[in-house]
């Protein structure tokens, strides 16, 4: 082989180093893209990894008294038998109110005064035609005694021949007419007696005063004002203090229609007080109101205390729970039994029974002991204290211990 083919075989061999670069950088061009894109997934899932899940939650609630017994329960408000707004009966300015809210008042008290001005100066003037009455009636009681007298006489002489029959006629024509006119003065006396019992009535209307026992619940007017009374204006206005009475007190539960067939008058039931959450007080259905509220499809039942207690007031939140029976005295007071909560609320795993608790948006496992299932509960006989929020039908793939979560609206 001769030196120039030997040259032309090493340059055939030789690597072409300039094509090197241009591979690298294809090879570039599609890696960063693809890195970029691996960066952008791995960075969503973190963010989905820490995303807060969604939970329901339910609170740790403490037995009712009562529940095992209860029919079916209803919310309404308290109200009283003898509730009303007191108004005068006249019309009249308002000149004086004697009582003020939240303070007791006996049947027959005073309560407000009308301006008596004009009452009185028709009293008296009634006053005047009653005694202009009785004078006339005694001038006409003398007349007729006179023409009694006269008629009488007249007769006697009549028969004796001194006097003549039509003088006679006239006499008693004359006794009749003052007979006539005694019995008008009489009547005319009944009428002025009976228009001063009309101005005393006026006048004693002016003075507003309690019809019952009570509480004045609230002031509607003040002095100064001009009112009318009530009937007259078919409202309020003429209202001055609203009274209730407060041994009255009894309950306003409304109950669907469908469930009237359930309730019956004489029922036990057990109230509760929006106010008063922590008794129940015994109280029996006084009647149903026979009427539909077409707007809701509810009956208003009226229920009434056993005792109304202290502290209960008209217009109260409560709840009533129908009783199938009466409930012992003892049974009255539901504390030291186990709380309770939906028994989907408790995961049963390797460790053991546990419920989810939620505090400040974070998880927390805490392991339970669970005793008696009630419906769609369990009691707890060791575990959370009542008020203490848990997750309903926890997912365990998506819970942890310190996890943030947020509570569903509306949910518990």
């Amino acid at each position: 082989m001769s030196d120039a083919q030997s040259q032309t075989a090493l340059s055939a061999l030789r690597i072409d180093r300039s094509a090197a670069p241009l591979k690298r950088q294809r090879r570039l061009r599609w890696l960063i893209p693809a890195a970029l894109l691996l960066a952008v997934l791995i960075a969503v899932a973190a963010a989905v990894a820490r995303r807060a899940p969604t939970v329901r939650v339910a609170e740790v609630r403490e037995p009712l008294p009562g529940e095992q017994q209860t029919e079916l329960s209803a919310s309404g408000y308290v109200d009283s038998r003898r509730r009303s707004v007191i108004a005068p009966l006249i019309a009249g300015q308002l000149v004086e109110v004697t009582v003020e809210e939240g303070e007791p008042v006996r049947q027959g008290q005073v309560m407000a005064r009308l301006d008596d001005r004009d009452a009185r100066v028709v009293l008296d003037r009634a006053e005047a035609e009653v005694r202009s009455a009785e004078a006339r009636l005694g001038a006409s009681q003398a007349q007729a005694l006179n023409a009694e007298r006269t008629t009488e006489r007249t007769r006697n002489l009549t028969r004796q021949g001194a006097v003549a029959r039509a003088q006679l006629l006239d006499v008693e024509t004359a006794g009749r007419a003052a007979l006539e006119s005694l019995n008008l003065a009489k009547a005319q006396l009944a009428v002025a007696r009976r228009a001063r019992e009309a101005a005393r009535l006026q006048l004693a209307h002016t003075v507003v005063r309690a019809p019952f026992d009570g509480t004045v619940s609230k002031k509607l007017a003040n002095e100064g004002a001009v009112l009318a009374p009530a009937a007259l204006t078919g409202t309020n206005l003429g209202g001055i203090v609203e009274l209730v009475d407060l041994r009255a007190l009894e309950v306003e539960a409304e109950v669907s229609e469908e469930q009237l067939s359930r309730i019956h008058t004489g029922q036990p039931t057990l109230i509760f007080l929006d106010a008063l959450p922590e008794r129940a007080f015994p109280g029996q259905v006084a009647t149903v109101r026979p009427a539909i509220d077409r707007s809701k499809a509810t009956a208003t039942v009226l229920v009434r205390f056993q005792s109304v207690p202290q502290g209960a007031l008209p217009d109260m939140g409560a709840k009533v729970s129908f009783l199938r029976q009466p409930l012992p005295p003892g049974e009255l007071d539901a504390h030291g039994q186990p709380p309770r909560v939906p028994a989907s609320a408790v995961v049963h795993d390797g460790k053991g029974d546990a419920v989810w608790v939620v505090k400040d948006a974070r998880l927390t496992r805490q392991p339970v002991r669970v005793g008696e299932r009630v419906g769609d509960e369990v009691s707890l006989t060791q575990g959370p204290r009542a008020g203490t929020q848990v997750v309903v039908a926890p997912d365990p793939r998506r819970l942890r211990d310190g996890r943030r979560v947020k509570v569903e609206t509306g949910g518990g």
